[in-house]
C-alpha cells in the first residue's frame, strides 16, 4: 500500500500517541529532550479539547500525525514540539506570546510561520493564499524548518481530505499541486512529494485515479514476477564487481503514470516504462560501474540518459538516470546513485537539518544550492500583486530546467522553454534591457527561440535597445518577466511626465504665463498638498495619465479675472495632427456610421485593437487606441463610443522597426517576405551603424492587427534579424 492510501490511526483515549512519538525520538536521539515534547503534547490537547476533525477524531491526532512525519526527518525537539503546537494559535485561544513563554522563541516563530491569516480581511482567494504564503516564506527565511512542519501539516491533511466537501476537496488538491507538491522537490523531498501528487490526482480526477490503481493491482503478479527476474539477472552480474551494492526495484506511482498518459496522449496500455529500479553504491566510480553493467546487460533507448551527478538538479538532487530495452521488450529505468546521494534524494533540505547536525541555519554552501529560496524572500518584498506573486512562485518551483553555457563555459540553469531574452536577463539586468538578439550555438537565432540543454548562447547588446511589451511574449522566468515589466512602468511614467508637463505649459501659455516661471516663484509648489502629490514630477505624471486635468490646477494659481481660454480650442492643443480624413465606412461611431473620421497618428490605431473617439471642433472625430496616452489626457466629455467595421477590407498605414546584422541580402530577403504576403511597402529608412548593425524602418499597408503581427513574427525568422517592433512616427 502507498504512503497516499495509509491513515494515521491514532488512539483517542489515551497516551498512546505520545509513546509512539517519544519512541520514533529515542530511535535517533541518544538522550532527547522527552520533557518539551511531553509538555508540549498536553499543551496542544489541552488547548484542542472538545475539538473535533472532519473525521469525527478528537483533534489532537492531527497534531500527532504531522509530528510523527516530522520525525522521519530525524528533526530535533524544538521542531517536533512546534509540530505538536503548530494549529493552537490558528484554532484555539492560545497566543504566540503564551507559546514563547511557556516553550522558547524558535519554537514560537516556527508556530507563527505556519499560522494562516484567517483573521484578516482579504479581497479575494487568491489574495488571502498569496499572503499566507509570504508569510511563510518569511519565515523560512529565519528558520528553514517552518516549510518542513507546512509539508507535513499539507500531507497529512491530503490522507484525510476524503472528510471534506467535494468542492472544497478540489480546491485543496489543486493548491497542493500547483504549489506544495512543486515546493516539496525543490526541497528534495521526494517522497512527500510523490504522496501529494497521487493524493491529489485522487480527489481531482479520481476516475483516472482509481482506473490507474486498478489497473496496477490487475497486473500486481505479472509484475512482481518481472521485477524479481531483473534483480535476478542485474545482481548476477553485479556479483562480478568488487564493491557492495544495494538493488531494488518497484512500479512508478500513480502520478507519474497519469504524465506520461497525458503528456504522450497514450492509454495506460501504451504506457512502457512502468517500472523504475535503484541501484545504491559507496563511491561515484562504482555509479559509473554499475551503469556499464546494466548497459552491457540491455540497449539503452536513445535520449533517456541523463547524469544528475555531473550536474545535478536545481534541488541539489544527484544520480545517473538511464532507461533499456529489457526482458520482454519493455522499458526500465535504473536509477544509480551512492547511499551519501539517496539520504538527499529522500530527504532534501531536511537532510541538513537532521537532530544529528545540531544547527538552525543552512551554511553557506548548502545556501547556494537553495539560491531559488532566497528569490522567493525577496519576490515576498518586491511583487505586490497577489497575481503577479502567486505566478512567480509557481513558474520558479517546476523542476524541468535547462541547462545552458555562456561563451566563457559557464554554466546557467534555467526552466525548461525559457528563451535568450530569460537568458540576457539571468546574466544581468542591464544585459537584458538592452539585449539586441543572440547566437545560440554560434548562430543568429530570434530572441523567442525555446533554448535546449547544451546550448551555448551569446547575447548581443546595443545601448539603443529598449524593452517592448512584445518582449512578455518571449520569456518564461518570473525574473526576466519583472524586470520587464518594472522597465515598462518606469518608461510609461517617464512618458507621462513628459506629456503632462507639456500640456500644463499649454495650459499655462493661453493664459501668456510660463510654466518655468511658476516653478521658479514656488507658485505650483505651494498647491501641491492640495493636488495630493508629493512634487512637480509627480503632478506631471498624474496629468500625463488624465487623473489630473491641466485647466484645473490652471484656475488655481491664474487670478480668476483672467478669461479663460476658449473650450473648442483645447482638443487640437493636445492632439497630433491626423491622418488624412475618410469617411467611416470602416468604423461606427455609437452605431452610426456616415460621420466623418481621423486616425491619430500619436497611435496610428489598426482594426483588431480597442478605439476610442473624440469629437473634434469642424473636423469629425479623431480616432486613438484606447491606451494611448493623448486619449487619456483629452477631456472626457469630448468622449464618443467607437468601433470597427470588421466587414471592411481597407487598409491602414502602420510602422515597423527592424535591426539586423549589417550583411549582404538581409534587406532582400525582408523585403520578399513582406512582398510574399501581399503588402505595399509605402516608405523604407534604412541605415547602417559603426556597431555593425542595420536600422530598417518600414511603412506598410496592412488590412489589421493579425496581418501586422504575421509580418513582425516571420521577419523575425529571417537569419540576420534581431529584433522586430512596431513603432510609431
Amino acid at each position: 500500500m502507498s504512503l497516499a492510501d495509509s491513515n494515521q490511526n491514532l488512539s483517542p483515549n489515551n497516551d498512546d500517541d505520545l509513546a509512539e512519538v517519544l519512541c520514533l525520538v529515542e530511535s535517533y536521539i541518544e538522550k532527547p529532550n522527552t520533557e518539551l515534547i511531553k509538555k508540549a503534547y498536553y499543551f496542544s490537547k489541552e488547548k484542542h479539547t472538545g475539538q473535533k476533525r472532519k473525521s469525527g477524531e478528537p483533534y489532537i491526532t492531527h497534531p500527532v500525525a504531522v509530528t510523527k512525519l516530522l520525525a522521519q526527518f530525524s528533526l530535533d525537539e524544538e521542531a517536533l514540539a512546534a509540530g505538536l503546537l503548530h494549529d493552537t494559535v490558528e484554532d484555539t485561544p492560545a497566543t504566540l506570546k503564551e507559546i514563547e513563554k511557556q516553550f522558547t522563541e524558535p519554537i514560537s516563530i516556527m508556530v507563527d510561520g505556519v499560522t494562516k491569516l484567517n483573521r484578516l480581511n482579504f479581497v479575494s482567494k487568491k489574495e488571502k493564499l498569496a499572503d499566507n504564503f509570504r508569510k511563510m516564506i518569511f519565515a523560512m527565511s529565519k528558520d528553514i524548518r517552518v516549510i518542513l512542519i507546512k509539508l507535513a501539516d499539507r500531507t497529512h491533511n491530503m490522507q484525510t481530505l476524503s472528510h471534506m466537501a467535494t468542492e472544497k476537496q478540489k480546491i485543496i488538491a489543486q493548491e497542493t499541486l500547483d504549489i506544495y507538491a512543486p515546493l516539496a522537490n525543490r526541497l528534495g523531498i521526494f517522497w512527500i512529494k510523490s504522496t501529494l501528487e497521487d493524493l491529489a490526482l485522487r480527489h481531482l480526477k479520481p476516475e483516472t485515479y482509481y482506473m490507474i490503481v486498478s489497473k496496477v493491482n490487475q497486473r500486481k503478479a505479472d509484475r512482481e514476477g518481472f521485477i524479481q527476474d531483473v534483480l535476478n539477472i542485474v545482481e548476477l552480474k553485479l556479483q562480478s564487481l568488487n564493491f557492495s551494492y544495494d538493488i531494488t526495484g518497484r512500479p512508478k506511482h500513480f502520478y507519474s503514470i497519469f504524465k506520461k498518459m497525458m503528456y504522450r496522449n497514450i492509454a495506460f496500455e501504451q504506457v512502457s516504462d512502468l517500472f523504475a529500479f535503484r541501484i545504491l553504491v559507496d563511491t561515484i566510480p562504482h555509479c559509473y560501474e554499475a551503469l556499464g553493467v546494466i548497459h552491457s546487460l540491455w540497449k539503452p533507448v536513445p535520449g533517456r540518459f541523463k547524469d544528475y551527478i555531473a550536474m545535478p538538479k536545481p534541488n541539489n538532487y544527484q544520480s545517473l538516470h538511464t532507461t533499456v530495452i529489457g526482458p520482454q521488450g519493455e522499458q526500465v529505468e535504473f536509477q544509480i546513485r551512492t547511499n551519501d546521494m539517496h539520504e538527499i534524494c529522500e530527504h532534501g533540505i531536511a537532510a541538513h537539518w537532521a537532530y544529528k547536525e545540531k544547527r538552525k541555519k543552512l551554511s553557506s554552501v548548502e545556501l547556494d544550492s537553495f539560491k531559488w529560496l532566497k528569490q522567493m524572500v525577496q519576490w515576498r518584498d518586491e511583487l505586490v500583486d497577489p497575481n503577479e506573486f502567486l505566478e512567480s512562485i509557481q513558474s520558479d518551483l517546476f523542476e524541468n530546467v535547462a541547462y545552458c553555457f555562456t561563451p566563457n563555459g559557464d554554466v546557467l540553469e534555467l526552466p525548461t522553454n525559457a528563451t535568450p531574452l530569460d537568458f540576457a536577463f539571468h546574466i544581468h539586468t542591464d544585459v537584458g534591457i538592452h539585449c539586441a538578439g543572440a547566437k545560440i550555438n554560434n548562430r543568429m537565432a530570434p530572441l523567442r527561440t525555446p533554448l535546449k540543454s547544451g546550448d551555448t548562447v551569446e547575447i548581443i547588446t546595443s545601448k539603443n535597445q529598449h524593452p517592448t511589451k512584445d518582449w512578455l511574449k518571449y520569456i518564461t522566468t518570473s525574473k526576466a518577466r519583472n524586470k520587464i515589466r518594472s522597465y515598462l512602468k518606469t518608461e510609461e511614467r517617464e512618458q507621462s511626465r513628459k506629456l503632462g508637463r507639456e500640456l500644463l505649459s499649454k495650459e499655462f501659455d493661453k493664459h501668456k504665463v510660463s510654466l518655468d516661471e511658476q516653478i521658479k516663484t514656488n507658485k505650483l509648489q505651494s498647491n501641491l498638498k492640495v493636488l495630493k502629490c508629493n512634487s512637480v514630477e509627480e503632478l506631471f505624471a498624474k496629468i500625463g495619465y488624465g487623473k489630473i486635468e491641466a485647466k484645473d490646477i490652471v484656475k488655481k494659481i491664474i487670478p480668476q479675472d483672467i478669461p479663460p481660454p476658449d473650450p473648442q480650442e483645447k482638443l487640437e492643443t493636445m492632439i497630433k495632427q491626423p491622418t488624412e480624413v475618410k469617411t467611416t465606412s470602416d468604423i461606427s461611431i455609437d452605431g452610426i456610421d456616415d460621420i466623418l473620421v481621423k486616425l491619430g497618428k500619436c497611435c496610428t490605431p489598426l482594426p483588431g485593437e480597442e478605439i476610442v473617439g473624440f469629437i473634434t471642433r469642424g473636423r469629425g472625430v479623431t480616432i486613438h487606441r484606447a491606451n494611448c496616452g493623448w486619449a487619456l489626457a483629452i477631456d472626457p466629455d469630448r468622449k464618443v463610443h467607437a468601433e470597427w467595421n470588421t466587414k471592411k477590407k481597407l487598409t491602414y498605414l502602420a510602422s515597423i522597426k527592424i535591426i539586423t546584422a549589417d550583411q549582404t541580402g538581409i534587406l532582400a530577403n525582408i523585403t520578399k517576405i513582406i512582398s510574399t504576403l501581399e503588402v505595399n511597402i509605402l516608405k523604407a529608412d534604412i541605415v547602417s551603424t559603426e556597431e555593425g548593425k542595420g536600422i530598417l524602418v518600414f511603412d506598410v499597408q496592412v488590412h489589421n492587427l493579425k496581418e501586422l503581427e504575421e509580418i513582425i513574427n516571420k521577419i523575425e525568422l529571417v537569419k540576420g534579424v534581431y529584433t522586430v517592433q512596431r513603432v510609431y512616427r
